[in-house]
């Protein structure tokens, strides 16, 4: 088995997350990951039922989520766990290569986890005389693409090596020609994306004054970890096109445990999805098919409010264990928390 992946077989403390790493040694696409894991609940040495890898948006700093990440663990049996996994260049933890990567070699990184973590959860299954474990996929922003990517790759032989994937406020198409792609275009582009990184220190008096989430003033007081997102960025805004429908079209499968379900703001309101997530909700048979969830007032960056980060938690919660009772759930017209400063901005 491979030992970079050791840690899935740590016991759960709680619902808390586990820090921990996987070094990548895809071409080009090395680099140390930092990871945050939550085994399943139940301690009696056998690989997890479930598991499911969430990819995070960009920054994808681990520090924006352990509230959704918490209460979704605990609202799932022991059986299940998570592991979240952040971006090669995007940790105050783990060192950052020299250069950063562009969104295909990232991508390249998330499919060299996912295929170690199949591998390794089916080998643990077999030494333990149990079923095979069923594997899914989380993203929010630019890894709910990723994370599309990644199940494309995997079960193109017509095996479902990835049964699910939970999209949550996905960027899939023409992310360039968003709200946000539009007006921010400026810090994606010369001169200001190299300049934005050594203007960073010069924020670093003012950042002790500011009510700024601890993950955000992580992001401000590095350097490198600003330069890393801004390429990631730039790279999004030319390689995120045409979303492939027919693809998502095909995610809308009979079985309501596999195939695609997603999560998007209300009324047009997420300033990062343009015209692509009408077209991906119609794909998956909209609200009355049950894959696709609207909730009115929810930003983004759900991430940054406890009340938000349990509600998309309770609605994904809903998915993967559909016999759950989801009378509890919002729609789309209750009213939500009034949403934080920035969170229709960040994560892309």
């Amino acid at each position: 088995m491979d030992e970079r992946l050791s840690f899935l077989r740590q016991t759960a403390n709680g619902s808390v997350p586990t820090p921990c790493s996987f070094r990548h040694k895809a071409p080009g696409a090395e680099g140390e990951v930092e990871l945050y894991y939550l085994p399943a609940k139940r301690s009696d040495g056998l690989a997890p039922e479930h598991l499911t890898i969430f990819v995070l948006g960009n920054p994808g700093l681990l520090g924006y989520y352990p509230p959704f990440l918490s209460h979704l663990h605990s609202l799932l049996p022991p059986t299940h766990a998570i592991l979240a996994t952040s971006h090669i260049g995007q940790s105050t933890v783990v060192s950052s290569p020299e250069q950063p990567l562009d969104l295909l070699a990232q991508l390249e990184s998330k499919v060299e986890l996912v295929t170690h973590v199949r591998h390794y959860l089916d080998a643990w299954a077999q030494e333990r005389g149990q079923d095979r474990p069923r594997l899914a996929m989380m993203g929010h922003s630019v890894g709910a693409w990723l994370s599309c990517e990644v199940m494309k790759r995997l079960n193109c032989d017509g095996h479902r090596r990835i049964e699910a994937g939970y999209l949550l406020f996905p960027t899939l198409g023409w992310i360039a020609n968003s709200w946000n792609g539009w007006t921010l275009w400026p810090i994606f582009h010369r001169p200001f994306r190299p300049l934005l990184p050594r203007l960073a220190p010069l924020l670093g008096p003012v950042l002790p004054l500011t009510s700024l989430p601890p993950s955000t003033l992580s992001l401000l007081r590095s350097p490198t970890i600003i330069q890393h997102v801004l390429h990631l960025a730039a790279s999004e805004m030319k390689l995120i096109r045409q979303p492939d429908l027919d693809w998502i079209r095909s995610q809308r499968v009979k079985n309501n445990e596999e195939g695609l379900f997603g999560v998007w703001s209300a009324k047009n309101s997420d300033g990062w999805v343009g015209q692509d997530g009408p077209l991906v909700q119609d794909c998956l048979g909209n609200e009355e098919g049950g894959r696709v969830k609207l909730l009115d007032g929810v930003p983004h960056a759900f991430c940054l409010t406890q009340s938000h980060s349990e509600l998309v938690a309770e609605v994904v919660a809903s998915w993967i264990i559909p016999t759950a009772s989801t009378a509890s759930l919002p729609s789309s017209t209750d009213a939500q928390p009034t949403e934080p400063a920035g969170s229709n901005i960040l994560p892309l």
